[in-house]
């Protein structure tokens, strides 16, 4: 009797026993198909709405403005930076800028005026780094410029590596830049001019307007006087009328033909010849 006990008891205990480890270990779950199918199902969407969401950080990148197209500033900003500086009194206007010459043990002096006419990107730099980074962003940030903290200051000043809308730059001219600088305008660079009229201040391409003041392919011109010009400026004066133009040597003007003032037509041959032409 005893025996026949023990063994149903043995039995009972290993049935709890069992139940217990089903349990346990999800036994039940793995050796349901209804069950494993709802498990998947559930897991699904879990995975999916993750990636449905991750684009959500590119909401802010800024997009292009059709309304008012931003372009990169190049020489142009340096004109009101120049002359902000000049008003804030962090450089003077008469006072001479000693330019260091890359590659060169020679320096330069020029005042402001003249580095902005000469479209000197060497003495712009001097004129950047007297004002210091620090000024150069304060003032840009102020006209709601955005500029990245580590631009260096020849970028800054140079206007490399940043945009700023048309309309912001035309404001920033008619903001700093007072009658004094009238002898800059028009202020060509890279096909581009900046001009000054009853208005204010215009941006516009350069050969465009060349085709408004001459629309004529004979229009009769006055051969402007390039003497003592840096050969970059004089080029782009003259390309304002002709394209037919050839440079011999570097550096300063020293001759041009056709002479200073005299009268020509259209698409006239013209020649300059630098410094260091023999």
């Amino acid at each position: 009797m005893n025996k026949r006990a023990n063994r149903k008891a043995f039995f009972i205990l290993l049935c709890i026993g069992l139940m217990y480890l089903s349990i346990a270990f999800n036994v039940t779950e793995k050796f349901s198909m209804k069950r494993t199918l709802n498990t998947h199902t559930a897991a699904t969407p879990a995975g999916f709405s993750g990636t449905i969401q991750e684009p959500a950080a590119v909401a802010g990148r800024l997009t292009p403005s059709a309304t008012a197209p931003a372009v990169e500033p190049a020489l142009f900003v340096a004109i009101p930076i120049v002359s902000s500086a000049i008003q804030d009194g962090l450089i003077e206007k008469e006072g001479l800028i000693l330019i260091k010459k890359a590659n060169d043990s020679k320096a330069d002096f020029k005042k402001p005026f003249d580095i902005l006419k000469d479209k000197d990107e060497e003495g712009l730099i001097s004129i950047a780094e007297i004002i210091g980074k620090k000024q150069l962003l304060h003032l840009l940030k102020k006209e709601d410029v955005s500029v990245q903290d580590d631009l260096e200051v020849s970028d800054i000043i140079l206007g490399k590596g940043y945009t700023i809308e048309k309309k912001t730059l035309l404001a920033l001219f008619s903001k700093y830049v007072t009658d004094e600088y009238n002898g800059l305008f028009p202020f060509v660079y890279n096909n581009i001019e900046i001009t000054k009229n009853t208005k204010g201040f215009e941006m516009a391409e350069s050969h465009e307007r060349a085709k408004i003041q001459n629309p004529a392919a004979d229009a009769e011109w006055i051969m402007p006087n390039l003497a003592n010009l840096p050969i970059k400026a004089a080029l782009e004066k003259l390309a304002l009328r002709t394209s037919r133009i050839k440079i011999y040597g570097s550096g300063v003007v020293t001759d041009q033909n056709p002479k200073a003032l005299e009268r020509v037509k259209g698409e006239t041959q013209c020649a300059i010849y630098g410094r260091s032409y023999k």
